[in-house]
């Protein structure tokens, strides 16, 4: 036996390194992870019947704005008696076709009397002509159809579409007693407005491109041989206001007890439009750097050739120069610093790259009709129909087969609008309490001298094949939805995840392959952007935990009493969602300060990722034995914008689409890497002044990032367009054959399938993880697929293994591990940069704030970069997403 002992050694260990490779689902060139929305024209309805037909609601009918005498009935007293309707008094009641309803004053799924709600309508002063120049003064427009969020998140955010903006709207009247309901119609517009109103292009078929993609029913008219107007399906407010004389710019019940705005003779009120989504904007242009600091693409794309060797023929470039061009982007960011401190010393992002401005119109009483012809109005109602609300669909799997089949395990349904910043977390927890108390039993003892919990005392894995979980899905530490389905810890789970359009058809749903039993993962979803509001409440409850268990721990005694309110899904999930959260308004505000050079108007359209404390199978003769968790992977496998050229010109919107993208995937490194990396501890790979004694930091691992690191080892970098497919059929078989099998297979389903793929010569190895990071590009759009090994849509961070295990063990247990929590949660939030989140705040709606004039140059550097990408010959794809990451690092120092 001990003769054998080291061929079973060496058996076990080939056996643990090459385990059956999870499978993935091959991807679907239709439906790629980041792109634009589909740009799919509808027709606008044109009669009340084609609306009926639309919204499938039963509700009151649109009334005119006549005024109806009320018989009124004298007191002993000589004066009339009140009568109550809906909650408000009338002397005169008004007739039954006029009079508002309980439901014109009632809160629903959208229309959220919160507490922010309320204190903005009292600063209003309850006024609807207050309330309506306030929401057309201050509320962005956004082109797109259907509730996506509710009125507290459009009071936040301050922007929405026409269904968001009514919402707030209604909202601030209701909670001003001021009864009112959505009205939805058919307008038309001259041309000229609508391109204005979409984001200032300067073609029609661009403002329908715009509104297609944004799902808005629509139709041009032309004139002379070009689109003279467009009528467009939209949607605004009725109120029942005070109309006689002052068109609701007076109380007409100042004097009852309580006071109301609606005047106690029903025959002064009337129902009145308001309408605060539509607006004309103003553009400025900022400054004109392009010209006044001009930058040299090609001696740019030389200095990235040199000593470099491009092969057209085979596809690849070698030995690009990153020096070279990090020396120019440097030089050249210091020409813009130094340029714009000498034209406006304390400009604004806005003046530099140019802003949309809301001219302020202060009309002192309501118009009485709307700004615009309507075409057709259709169905008046209290509250939104399901066939215009959006939801977001998860479903778990136990397999590719029952994904196939659709036979889930977990299936989670909800309203955008009811998630609107929400914490949402995947969880498993123990399926019986003898797996929580095996889990328990893992657990590190206090220590006899009362001295905490220290790292290495944690244990390095789990026994997974004796553990036993179900999944489940929590929205802001609220199960919404539990499995029946019981797995052993390190079985591969499949999702579907993504979003409806209006109502339950037309579902979007796109695959992921990273689930792990055992994982801790927050879900986060964008359905109109991440605000400002949303993360400093995230910033807020992450600090608040880290003084509870800093005092718990300076108080063992009252650790619990201290702990009581604090869970463990509150725990981990906000440490796992910070990250994911500040990951999209990163990409939000790349977006903003991007689109304008570019000459790009785009619209933030809806996101969903997953951010996962990793569990790790490790398989020994075909069993999982153990499960570790060696750090993060974010997975964003949903990305759609709403993007068009403003000159509707697809070679602009292709090239647009790519940089995004390639942005996008280079967050997915610098994101984690900026949780997780303490800078007073290690020693990132781009601090131009490291400091002596510290190790370096561990790098997170994302498709750009891959082919960096390969780049930077001297690898061959292959842009396999269709062209050098064609040239070279064999080539993923005779270039590429160092990957693995499956990084194969999904390479050549990909060329298959007419996609254009950037990838590296072979595996690279970088902190403990190895593998290849790739692009699947689809040329005709510039929508794409950015992943790392395995198939993941997202970058990966290796971290210390027992940080993981925590965050993981504070989701199966939190109870028994309270004093885990006490000990070892101070140090995991310890490393945590909670000044990181104040980095993402300071770019979240903030186009007013010098402190980003660094992203500002690098904005203006994006249309430079544009530039080249429009020139560019495609063997050197791999200069893009080297730009792109050296112009994030430029703005981290």
């Amino acid at each position: 036996m001990q003769a054998a002992a080291p061929a079973l050694n060496e058996l076990a260990q080939f056996l643990a390194q090459h385990a059956p490779a999870k499978t993935h689902t091959p991807i679907d060139p239709k439906n790629l992870p980041w792109s634009s929305a589909k740009a799919t024209p509808r027709l606008p309805a044109e009669t009340p019947s084609d609306w009926a037909k639309k919204l499938a609601v039963k509700a009151t009918q649109a009334k005119p704005a006549t005024l109806k005498q009320a018989k009124t009935t004298p007191t002993r007293q000589g004066q009339k008696s009140l009568t109550t309707i809906a909650g408000l008094q009338f002397t005169d009641p008004p007739a039954p076709d006029e009079a508002p309803t309980d439901a014109d004053l009632a809160e629903t799924t959208e229309v959220t009397l919160t507490p922010a709600i309320r204190a903005k309508a009292q600063e209003l002063g309850h006024n609807p002509v207050a309330i309506h120049n306030w929401v057309r003064n201050t509320i962005d427009w956004q082109p797109t159809w259907g509730a996506l969020q509710n009125a507290d998140s459009v009071l936040a955010s301050q922007r929405g579409n026409a269904h968001d903006i009514a919402s707030l709207t209604v909202a601030l009247l209701r909670a001003s007693k001021i009864p009112a309901r959505y009205q939805w119609g058919t307008i038309e517009l001259p041309a000229p407005a609508v391109m204005n109103w979409v984001g200032g292009v300067t073609k029609p078929e661009a403002a329908l491109n715009l509104l297609y993609q944004g799902g808005i029913a629509a139709r041009g008219t032309a004139s002379a041989g070009r689109v003279a107007s467009i009528r467009m399906e939209h949607v605004w407010v009725n109120a029942y206001v005070n109309h006689a004389p002052s068109r609701g710019a007076m109380d007409g019940g100042a004097e009852l007890t309580p006071k109301q705005h609606v005047n106690p003779n029903a025959a002064l009120n009337a129902w009145l439009p308001i309408d605060g989504a539509y607006k004309q904007y103003s553009y400025s242009q900022g400054m004109d750097l392009k010209s006044q600091v001009p930058l040299d693409a090609n001696a740019l794309l030389d200095a990235a050739r040199q000593g470099a060797t491009v092969n057209e023929q085979e596809g690849w470039v070698q030995n690009l120069n990153q020096t070279a061009v990090q020396s120019q982007m440097t030089a050249y960011q210091n020409r813009l610093k130094s340029h714009i401190d000498s034209q406006k010393p304390n400009a604004t992002v806005g003046d530099v790259i140019g802003k949309k401005i809301i001219p302020e119109r202060m009309p002192p009483m309501l118009a009485g009709t709307t700004s615009y012809p309507v075409i057709a109005k259709g169905t008046e109602a209290t509250s939104i129909p399901g066939s215009q609300q959006h939801r977001f669909i998860f479903k778990l799997y136990a397999s590719q087969q029952d994904r196939n089949w659709d036979s889930d395990i977990l299936n989670f349904n909800e309203l955008t609008s009811k998630l609107s910043g929400k914490r949402i977390t995947l969880s498993y927890v123990p399926a019986t309490q003898a797996d929580a108390d095996l889990i328990a039993s893992y657990l590190p003892k206090p220590n006899a001298d009362g001295s905490p919990i220290r790292p290495e005392q944690l244990p390095t894995s789990l026994p997974g094949y004796l553990i036993k979980l179900k999944p489940q899905i929590s929205v802001d530490g609220q199960v919404a939805v539990k499995s029946a389905s019981v797995f052993t810890m390190g079985t591969d789970l499949y999702s579907l995840g993504g979003f409806t359009r209006f109502g339950s058809f037309s579902e979007e749903l796109l695959p992921s392959d990273s689930h792990t039993v055992g994982n801790a993962t927050a879900i986060g979803i964008s359905a109109s952007g991440i605000h400002q509001r949303q993360m400093e409440q995230l910033k807020s409850r992450l600090e608040q935990t880290k003084a509870k268990l800093q005092q718990a721990q300076a108080n063992p005694s009252g650790a619990q009493t201290i702990l009581q309110n604090l869970t463990g899904e509150q725990l981990s999930g906000d440490m796992l969602s910070a990250p994911l959260w500040s990951w999209m308004a990163a990409n939000e505000s790349h977006a903003r300060l991007s689109q304008n050079p570019a000459g790009v108007v785009e619209v933030t359209g809806k996101t969903f990722g997953l951010f996962h404390a990793v569990a790790n199978p490790i398989y020994s003769w075909g069993v999982a034995r153990k499960v570790t968790f060696p750090g993060v992977n974010i997975d964003v496998g949903y990305q759609r914008s709403i993007a068009a050229s403003k000159d509707n010109a697809e070679s602009i919107w292709i090239a647009y689409n790519r940089m995004r993208g390639q942005y996008a995937s280079a967050l997915e490194h610098a994101v984690p890497e900026r949780f997780f990396n303490d800078p007073a501890k290690c020693n990132s790979y781009d601090n131009p002044s490291p400091i002596a004694g510290l190790p370096a930091c561990p790098q997170a691992i994302s498709a750009v990032k891959a082919l960096s690191l390969a780049a930077a080892q001297g690898q061959k970098i292959y842009t396999i367009t269709k062209e050098v497919y064609q040239r070279n059929p064999n080539i993923v078989s005779s270039q590429l054959s160092a990957h693995s099998e499956q990084t194969r297979s999904r390479i050549q389903n990909a060329l298959n399938q007419g996609l254009e793929v950037t990838i590296h010569e072979r595996p690279i190895t970088q902190d403990g993880w190895r593998g290849s990071g790739y692009t699947m590009i689809d040329p005709s759009t510039g929508a794409g697929a950015y992943e790392i090994e395995g198939g993941a849509q997202g970058g990966l961070l290796i971290l210390v293994g027992a940080l993981m295990l925590a965050i993981a063990l504070y989701f199966m247990i939190f109870p028994t591990a309270a004093i885990l929590a006490m000990e070892f949660g101070v140090y995991i939030l310890g490393n945590i940069a909670f000044a990181a989140i104040g980095l993402i705040l300071a770019g979240i709606g903030k186009m007013n704030d010098n402190k980003m004039i660094c992203i500002a140059g690098m904005s203006v550097f994006v249309g430079f970069l544009f530039d080249i990408l429009m020139i560019i010959n495609p063997v050197l794809n791999a200069f893009r997403g080297l730009a792109t990451g050296v112009g994030i690092g430029i703005c981290e120092r």
